[in-house]
């Protein structure tokens, strides 16, 4: 046989041919085995080289996710139990305007009155919310294909269950219309504004770290392609959510209702600008009550800064018990010692012109040491200091500093004290002595202090001398375990002698029961005072200084009335403070003394607390009935108390009954109560043991009390 190409003859022996296509197949395996070790080193490669984790992880993230499993943060609770701030179920609305049921027509019909209701909820202008709403609906139209969570929040903080009733009621603010609500936790304050301030920026912030809650993981499938629904699996990653620490401070709600309720009353009447009213326990040094109010200029009141422990600067005459005390303890003086004040309401000390109210003495000029301090005069305090201490005022510093009021630089992380009194007169240029400054102390001028400094004193003098620090959290707990426990410090075991103090209390207590005493409204009440009034000028920042650093370019002023003391005077339980800033015009006739302005307010807490404080009257309670109760669910209640509506779009269920909710935690009952319409207070901690209101119409105000029961 020839090859027809190049005309040779074709070798036809079988062996050659086995041969050839033997060769050829071993090609070929070699080949395909070059091909699979080159495919597995690209899997060992992409699997475990410089890229395997981020593919893993990649093709981990396509069919799961991680997600954070919230825990709730710790609550806090006045003195009885009762809560003032807690976790709760709250509520996001997103909006999806591209459904199908919203019509243009229907969206432009009922646009407006949405906007107007949305306005009236949130404050923002019903314009806005109409360029909201069209915004938001052109870009929904336009990109479908976007995921629900990609749709704008109608406001960005999530609503709790009153706000989301009541936005459940505006036009277009139905599912089928494009509602989206997701679930969130909000921090709920249960009394509103009351303590607002103190508990939430302070107390909370105080103690964040006790607060925190240590938020779980847990592990969920995606069930589709577009990563729109999942279902959470068992992995072992996952881990529970840890609650965190509640915090029991010593704060009596309903006596701050009161306090808060007085100071801003007065607020309102006198015109004034902020104030602070603050009620301690003199034996313990518990806060029992701390108000504090800003007026805006539009009128509305906020209790955005604590005055009490914040504010600072000059106390005015409340100072003059100390300049007593230092008097009577280091100066040996008796408060029989007679003082010549003079016969005119001014006088020249030291080339500063110092005046009074009034001639003392019956208009004679002529009184005591106790008498000038019943009366506050100003002459008499200036002329009796400088006379003992002109020559030596190291000795007036150094005595007012040994009181220990600049030792306590917080209230339980709470920042603010700590401001040093006096200025120091030895070294002159830095310290900021002059030769006014002995003279101005006398009676409360040129100091730095906070109303708590003051309230501080005028309680050791209540507590027999012995100077403690304010006391606002009591203990922390952890599921009714008392954690850590706080008690009493004590900063100066004695202020001053017995017989010093004695003197002091005598004085104070003349302030009230002396005709010619500035306390003298107290007088008629049916338990006795001491204490002291104080007014005092408020320096003004440099920006608003007219003719003096007291007065502005308009010739107006401002001025702190104080009212500081205890009750009873004879067994004294409770010290109180009401410190109220007033602005004054030039012209302007109006009450801005601690006589006229901060007395009232302590008159008005004094008289609340002596008539329901059960150790000065005897008044009987009806009991609530207390038994162990097993937790029981929301569901359980709610299931028992709803009525389904077939005909609504969503076929939803409404409670036509009050829910029973013994035995829940708080949690559930808050929730399945405002879920119900009902508005609702609470008592204790623990579980629901007894609700106020079983029978009844909706909406209504529950009352719940809740106690620790073991459930074995």
């Amino acid at each position: 046989m020839r090859d027809p190409k190049d005309n040779k003859a074709i070798d036809p022996h079988p062996g050659r041919i086995k041969k050839s296509i033997q060769i050829k197949v071993r090609k070929m395996y070699i080949i395909f085995a070059l091909l699979s070790l080159g495919i597995i080193a690209q899997i060992l490669i992409t699997q475990w080289g410089p890229n395997g984790e981020p593919l893993r992880n990649l093709s981990q993230d396509k069919c799961f996710t991680t997600e954070e499993v919230e825990g709730y943060r710790g609550n806090v609770y006045d003195r009885s139990g009762a809560v003032l701030t807690t976790d709760a179920r709250g509520y996001r609305i997103r909006l999806d305007l591209h459904a199908e049921a919203l019509t243009d027509s229907i969206f432009n019909i009922l646009r407006p009155a949405l906007c107007d209701s949305l306005s009236a909820m949130f404050g923002k202008s019903p314009r806005y919310y109409d360029d909201f709403l069209i915004k938001t609906r052109d870009t929904c139209m336009r990109k479908l294909a976007k995921p629900y969570y990609s749709r704008p929040f109608v406001t960005k903080r999530a609503l709790n269950q009153w706000e989301y009733n009541r936005l459940r009621q505006f036009p277009l603010m139905q599912r089928k219309y494009g509602l989206i609500v997701e679930p969130a936790t909000i921090r709920q304050k249960l009394h509103g504004s009351l303590a607002s301030y103190t508990i939430s920026s302070g107390v909370e912030k105080a103690y964040e770290k006790e607060m925190k809650a240590s938020d779980g993981v847990n592990r969920f499938l995606w069930l589709d392609a577009r990563h729109s629904s999942k279902v959470p699996i068992i992995d072992t990653i996952n881990s529970p959510a840890k609650d965190g620490n509640d915090i029991h401070t010593t704060i009596d709600i309903d006596l701050q209702d009161v306090v808060e309720g007085a100071l801003r009353r007065k607020l309102e009447e006198n015109k004034a600008l902020d104030g602070t009213a603050v009620v301690v326990e003199c034996s313990t040094g518990e806060i029992r009550a701390m108000a504090n109010l800003t007026r805006h200029p539009e009128g509305t009141m906020e209790d955005d800064f604590n005055y009490a422990i914040r504010w600072h600067g000059s106390p005015g005459s409340t100072f003059k018990a100390v300049s007593l005390m230092a008097l009577i303890d280091e100066a040996g003086l008796s408060i029989d010692r007679k003082i010549n004040c003079g016969t005119k309401p001014s006088a020249q000390i030291n080339g500063l012109t110092i005046r009074d109210t009034h001639v003392v003495g019956n208009k004679t000029g002529k009184t005591t040491l106790k008498g000038i301090f019943v009366e506050s005069s100003n002459i008499g305090f200036v002329k009796t200091v400088t006379d003992t201490y002109g020559k030596e005022p190291e000795r007036w510093v150094n005595y007012i500093n040994s009181i220990g009021l600049d030792k306590v630089s917080d209230i339980q992380r709470l920042k603010g004290l700590g401001f040093r009194a006096i200025k120091d007169p030895s070294n002159r240029k830095s310290g900021g002595w002059s030769h006014t400054t002995l003279a101005q102390t006398a009676y409360g001028y040129e100091l730095d202090m906070t109303p708590m400094q003051v309230l501080m004193f005028y309680n050791a003098v209540a507590n027999n001398g012995k100077l403690i620090t304010p006391v606002l959290v009591k203990r922390i707990e952890k599921d009714g375990v008392v954690i850590e426990e706080f008690q009493t410090e004590v900063v100066n075991p004695a202020i001053c002698k017995p017989s010093t103090l004695a003197a002091l209390k005598e004085c104070m207590e003349a302030v009230i029961t002396a005709k010619e005493g500035t306390g003298h409204a107290l007088s008629k009440l049916p338990f006795a005072v001491a204490g002291k009034t104080g007014t005092a000028q408020v320096m003004l920042p440099k920006n608003r200084r007219g003719q003096t650093a007291y007065i502005d370019k308009n010739g107006n002023r401002e001025y702190l009335a104080t009212f500081v003391g205890y009750f009873p005077a004879d067994n004294p339980k409770y010290s109180c403070i009401v410190s109220i800033k007033t602005p004054k015009a030039a012209s302007e006739i109006k009450y801005y003394t601690g006589a006229g302005v901060a007395l009232p307010v302590f008159k008005e807490i004094a008289e609340y607390i002596y008539a329901h404080d059960p150790e000065w009257h005897t008044s009987a309670t009806k009991g609530m009935a207390s038994a162990p109760h097993a937790k029981r669910s929301c569901d359980e209640a709610v299931e028992k108390a709803v009525s389904v509506n077939y005909g609504n779009e969503q076929g939803e269920s409404f409670v036509t009954e009050v829910p029973d909710v013994v035995g829940m935690g708080l949690r559930d009952a808050l929730y399945t109560l405002e879920q119900a319409g009902c508005k609702v207070s609470f008592s204790g901690q623990g579980s629901v043991v007894e609700q106020s209101v079983v029978e009844g119409k909706l909406p209504c105000e529950v009352r719940l009390r809740l106690e620790v029961t073991n459930t074995k």
